[in-house]
């Protein structure tokens, strides 16, 4: 490959070719639209445009990501420890391994070409010198970094939303996740868990008729993957689309019990209200994980239909009046049998 190919490419910050360092030589260079840039399997970067394509420039010092148009990191090839090419039916990818994580990257070009990218990573690892420091990525001056901006204003207001120390909070949720959903939160909104899947299924009260004719409508995500999030209060989900996003918000008050489905192919959470059923793709976190998510929305329920027992003043409802909801809910399963007895005990003792 020569400079030519990369002397007309643009980032948002400035001419891809002004990257480089004045000796250093480019070898092969990739891209893609929509697909972004992987680590560990999270994606980032999906822009539609040019200037925010996603980028991998190889280069005889060094692996150049790009995402977003102005975010840049470099892998230098004392943190590499392999490199790889896949080629599917329709697309393929490279991957990068290091001593911390694993990137990977969709491409368009031919098979050939991403093999001697592959071999040529390897090759440059093979001859570099290996250090005990080199563990990671390093900023490119002028770009933002993609990854690891633990320490930065925008991360430091994420880990303000974690729950007490004696609440739980899933393993899935980082901070680079929480970037990907935070926009549909409130201000002052807790975040315990989240999920990610390619679909949302909503069922009843007018939500679209579905092939089989049923009153069913599905939705998908055109600009990246339905992300649920499950907060203090309510599960919110972000369905990205190419023209803005599709967001539901469904408040522990309104949800009168949740089930989970992990079959052989598929894991969903079943979120059922009064008027419709909420069907939520969680291909993300794990089983053990989706277990923990659905207990905690179980307790929210409970605990967002629990009958205000309290000293009673004029205002309060008639202790005949709190018994009446007591067995509504105890009859949908929200409060236990033996939440129902105790409860139910104290109200006869005011009658």
């Amino acid at each position: 490959m020569t400079t030519k190919r990369i002397e007309s490419d643009y980032l948002q910050v400035k001419p891809l070719i002004e990257v480089l360092e004045e000796d250093e030589q480019p070898q092969h260079f990739f891209f893609n639209i929509n697909k972004g840039i992987q680590k560990d399997g999270e994606a980032v970067g999906d822009g539609v445009t040019n200037e925010n394509r996603s980028l991998c420039l190889v280069t005889d010092q060094r692996v150049l990501l790009f995402a977003n148009g102005n975010e840049g990191m470099s892998i230098p090839y004392t943190t590499v420890k392999a490199a790889k090419s896949k080629s599917g039916l329709t697309k393929a990818k490279l991957t990068i391994v290091t001593n911390a994580a694993e990137y990977e990257m969709y491409v368009s070009q031919n098979k050939d070409e991403l093999d001697n990218a592959a071999d040529y990573i390897q090759s440059q690892v093979n001859a570099a010198d290996e250090t005990d420091e080199a563990t990671g990525l390093e900023t490119i001056p002028d770009f933002k970094r993609i990854w690891d901006e633990s320490d930065d204003e925008e991360s430091l207001s994420l880990n303000e939303r974690q729950p007490a120390s004696d609440e739980p909070r899933g393993d899935y949720v980082t901070t680079e996740r929480l970037k990907k959903i935070v926009d549909i939160l409130d201000n002052d909104e807790v975040v315990h868990f989240l999920t990610r899947g390619s679909t949302v299924d909503v069922e009843g009260s007018g939500a679209g008729d579905s092939l089989f004719g049923d009153d069913r409508s599905r939705k998908s995500g055109t600009r990246g993957y339905v992300r649920a999030v499950v907060t203090d209060r309510r599960v919110a989900v972000k369905v990205p689309q190419f023209l803005g996003n599709d967001e539901r918000s469904v408040p522990y008050s309104n949800i009168t019990s949740v089930d989970l489905d992990t079959g052989l192919v598929n894991k969903r959470l079943t979120l059922q209200t009064p008027g419709q059923t909420y069907h939520i793709e969680a291909q993300e976190p794990g089983k053990d994980e989706l277990r923990d998510i659905t207990r905690f929305i179980r307790g929210k329920i409970s605990e967002a239909n629990q009958p205000d027992v309290v000293q009673a003043d004029s205002s309060d409802p008639e202790p005949l009046e709190q018994l009446e909801k007591l067995k509504d809910l105890h009859d949908q399963g929200v409060v236990s049998d033996e939440e129902f007895e105790d409860k139910k005990s104290d109200l006869l003792d005011k009658i």
